[in-house]
């Protein structure tokens, strides 16, 4: 038996390092999501009274305050560019996958657009209703936290997320089912 095969924490580094498929598209989607919320705090519009401060959000506020009164001009601090700097690794892991597979990058994105999910908007024949009620769950989620985000300044809101989030994890369960192999129907 190898060193590599005994030891766990190698795997589970190996494992972070070099994702899968699945793992490379919420590392790439976290990633870039977090970038995007980290440029709208520096610009002051991620809420309407606060800044936000990535160093005490994230560590539940033990090394400072998570939200600080928002000033007229852009803030820079340096929990923005550490958390910016965690974000980029992020998705530069999930582009290496990408890289690697025949599509490329270009392919990934393009498949966020052009994919078996949103025809089944419109149409129950494609994947059946589990499909259907699943895009639209998919596309309600998405779309609620974009426009409360853009309409009142509340990008990290509890609330938005926690709507976004049930809508979006119900959408992904629908599809998943609709998208699952038929079993044995005898259970004997």
């Amino acid at each position: 038996m190898s060193t590599e095969e005994s030891d766990p924490s190698n795997s589970v580094v190996s494992m972070l390092m070099n994702p899968s498929r699945t793992m490379a598209n919420w590392y790439a989607g976290l990633g870039m999501l977090g970038i995007f919320l980290a440029i709208l705090n520096i610009l002051g519009y991620i809420h309407p009274t606060y800044h936000l401060s990535w160093g005490g959000l994230l560590t539940f506020e033990a090394w400072n305050g998570a939200f600080e009164a928002k000033s007229d001009s852009p803030q820079f601090v340096l929990s923005d560019a550490i958390f910016i700097g965690l974000c980029s690794v992020m998705v530069s892991i999930g582009f290496r996958t990408f890289s690697n597979e025949e599509s490329g990058i270009g392919g990934w994105f393009k498949g966020l657009i052009i994919n078996d999910t949103w025809p089944a908007l419109v149409d129950p024949d494609i994947g059946g209703w589990n499909k259907l009620f699943g895009a639209w769950s998919l596309l309600l989620g998405f779309l609620f936290y974009f426009v409360y985000g853009i309409l009142y300044t509340g990008w990290i809101d509890i609330g938005v997320y926690s709507m976004s989030i049930a809508l979006i994890a119900f959408g992904l369960a629908l599809l998943m089912a609709a998208n699952a192999p038929e079993g044995d129907e005898n259970l004997d």
